[in-house]
């Protein structure tokens, strides 16, 4: 009986094993079928869509993780809008017309759907974005007596201030500006309005291509001080973002104003070398809103599938626009959202 008790005792301590070595490697391959790819953002993107047949423009989050999207607004409009979105207070920001045919800031409350217009001074608003703190709304603004000199303005939406930056700078004009949350400052892209116009009266007297304009790429803090000059650029710009540790810049342009073809580089900023990324091949036409995300891991981007064969021009409608991440290690391009015969204006998340 003994002897049968040590048998049987082994037998049990060998299948014990066993068990344990299976339950081990079950879990090592669990981990790898379901573990997250850390290469998707865990911030939640906020999406504005504008539909050109009806004039709407419907507002979305999306949770990348889940893989699920929530209508947040939709509102019809002539005007074109980009938005912000605060996750603390759920209020949406953007630009709307009233009766004096200019475009101010209003906002909507997406708990009460109250709807209340911030702003009455300026021509026109657009490119919004909120900080990190979610009180200042960042935006490139027309003056009420200016048509074509962009600035960058600051709306307090705790004081209900208004500043607006380098206001009387009458030459230089804002093309485009992107707020890093990670760094807590911008990169903003601006020029001369008197050489860009040297360079359209030279191509239309003499009947040649527009030659792209001469842009200053700089640094600036949430006050509007301009902290670091970063370098010029003759591109046709159509996106820049300052990578969360600082030490780099990633644009998007076009090789000309009506062509679809885009490119993407990084600029190191202490070497002040270029590396290209991405360019347009087939599926990534008029790549444009190029960003960093909060890791620095890859870059998001919209782009349109249009026919690359002809003209481009800016009324029309793409067959679809994307939303794309690029992956820096696996060197792959994912697509996040797509939008059938709409355009994505513009996109946002709570860490870029």
């Amino acid at each position: 009986m003994a002897e049968l008790y040590i048998e049987r005792a082994g037998i049990l301590k060998k299948f014990t094993f066993i068990l344990i070595i299976i339950v081990i490697i079950c879990i090592v391959f669990s981990k790898k079928i379901f573990s997250i790819d850390h290469s998707v953002s865990e911030s939640n993107l906020y999406i504005n869509v504008f539909e050109p047949k009806n004039l709407k423009f419907t507002f979305y989050q999306v949770d990348q993780i889940q893989n699920k999207s929530k209508l947040l607004l939709s509102k019809e409009t002539a005007d074109y809008t980009a938005f912000a979105y605060s996750e603390l207070t759920n209020k949406l920001y953007f630009a709307d017309g009233i009766s004096d045919h200019t475009i101010q800031l209003f906002e909507n409350n997406l708990i009460t759907n109250q709807m209340k217009q911030l702003t009455t001074v300026f021509n026109n608003v657009d490119f919004i974005q909120i900080d990190k703190e979610q009180r200042i709304i960042f935006m490139r603004v027309l003056l009420r007596d200016e048509f074509k000199n962009f600035h960058m303005a600051t709306y307090n939406l705790e004081t209900q201030k208004i500043q607006i930056w380098k206001e009387e700078n009458k030459d230089r004009s804002v093309l485009d500006f992107n707020y890093n949350p990670n760094n807590n400052q911008l990169i903003v892209v601006s020029f001369s309005q008197d050489e860009h116009q040297k360079k359209l009266d030279v191509a239309n007297k003499n009947q040649t291509k527009l030659q792209p304009t001469k842009y200053s790429l700089d640094i600036y803090d949430i006050e509007g001080q301009k902290k670091k000059h970063i370098a010029y650029v003759e591109r046709f710009i159509s996106g820049a973002s300052l990578a969360p540790d600082l030490n780099s810049v990633i644009i998007s342009y076009d090789e000309a104003v009506d062509s679809p073809i885009s490119q993407v580089v990084e600029l190191d900023i202490q070497s002040n070398t270029v590396k290209p990324l991405l360019d347009s091949s087939g599926i990534y036409s008029k790549i444009r809103s190029v960003k960093y995300d909060e890791n620095k891991n890859g870059f998001y981007f919209l782009s349109s599938i249009i026919d690359e064969s002809k003209r481009y021009s800016i009324l029309e409608i793409p067959k679809e626009s994307v939303l794309s991440y690029y992956d820096f290690k696996k060197n792959k391009v994912r697509t996040v959202w797509r939008a059938e015969k709409s355009v994505i204006v513009n996109y946002s998340a709570e860490h870029f």
